[in-house]
């Protein structure tokens, strides 16, 4: 959405993004965006809590009249009181987790380059390119 959102403000029309991606959304340098930390495909927040998904949307649109730059406005609201949900998204609290209920936030961050999972992967994308980088594993210089 982010790489939309960007090419919508070329065309000059303002956007905005919800996103529970943080790094995703930089990297795609999306125009504004606020951030909610909560599983993925619930940036909005639980079904049952209209109120806080009225609070998300309505910070975002209010960045279109407030922000010009690239600009992500983190947002207060928590998924629940703790951050033990994350157990049940990241594998067993993360590969960093040292103590029993410990959850560690172990999402990968970004970088310009491709990254593969493994040296296997890495060569199979060189192959399939026969030396040449497409504009998509490059990635979109904006």
């Amino acid at each position: 959405m982010g790489l939309i959102a960007h090419q919508l403000e070329i065309a000059g029309i303002s956007t905005t993004s919800v996103t529970s991606a943080r790094d995703i959304t930089r990297a795609a340098k999306t125009p504004r965006a606020v951030f909610s930390d909560f599983p993925l495909g619930h940036t909005t927040g639980k079904v049952e809590d209209p109120n806080v998904s009225y609070l998300i949307v309505s910070e975002a649109m209010s960045l279109v009249e407030r922000e010009t730059e690239e600009h992500i406005v983190d947002l207060p609201h928590k998924w629940e009181t703790t951050d033990v949900w994350k157990d049940f998204v990241f594998p067993a609290g993360g590969p960093l987790k040292t103590q029993p209920g410990e959850v560690v936030d172990d999402r990968l961050e970004r970088w310009g380059e491709p990254q593969y999972q493994t040296e296997e992967d890495a060569d199979k994308a060189a192959r399939m390119h026969e030396g040449e980088t497409c504009r998509i594993c490059q990635g979109i210089d904006f």
